[in-house]
């Protein structure tokens, strides 16, 4: 499961994972009631900024059966979107 920093329409963001970008996208619309800002060319495969860790607010998340929900550790989402490592010297995960 890949989390994704979506932002919507109405210039609102958040955080929803999904298998696929196109997943998330499909999640986050049922869910909020709200448009995903994606452009037209892009609605079937689109590219999503990725998140390497949680971050609020959280639209939806996995919930394993063992080990639960993965805390919203990333502090700085839109500085962090489109990475899979934290940027920072000193991770928001530590």
């Amino acid at each position: 499961m890949q989390g994704y920093w979506l932002t919507f329409t109405d210039g609102s963001q958040g955080y929803c994972q999904g298998q696929s970008p196109y997943d998330a996208v499909q999640i986050a619309q049922k869910l909020t009631g709200k448009t995903v800002d994606v452009p037209e060319h892009q609605k079937w495969q689109p590219k999503l900024k990725t998140l390497p860790y949680p971050s609020a607010p959280i639209i939806w998340q996995f919930d394993h059966p063992v080990n639960g929900k993965c805390p919203p550790f990333c502090s700085t989402p839109r500085q962090c979107a489109g990475r899979t490592s934290c940027p920072k010297s000193y991770a928001c995960s530590e």
